[in-house]
């Protein structure tokens, strides 16, 4: 039987979001999944625009960080 749990890595631990019923001992298998930036690339926050937009560079610095995966 194949059972996933979502979980969280952090420390070199594995904490699991709910304990598995029913399965005291397992082989398991870990994917780590690619973490989204927090923050903007730099050839992002240098691009400077045309002209015609100029009215959006001036909220440059307003621009909320990109979202992460959420758990």
């Amino acid at each position: 039987m194949l059972k996933t749990i979502e979980g969280i890595y952090k420390n070199g631990k594995i904490e699991l979001a709910e304990t598995p019923q029913g399965i005291t001992e397992s082989r398991v298998f870990v994917t780590f999944l690619e973490t989204k930036s927090t923050t903007w690339s730099e050839m992002i926050m240098q691009y400077k625009g045309v002209a015609e937009s100029i009215i959006f560079e001036s909220y440059r610095d307003e621009l909320l960080p990109p979202n992460e995966i959420e758990f």
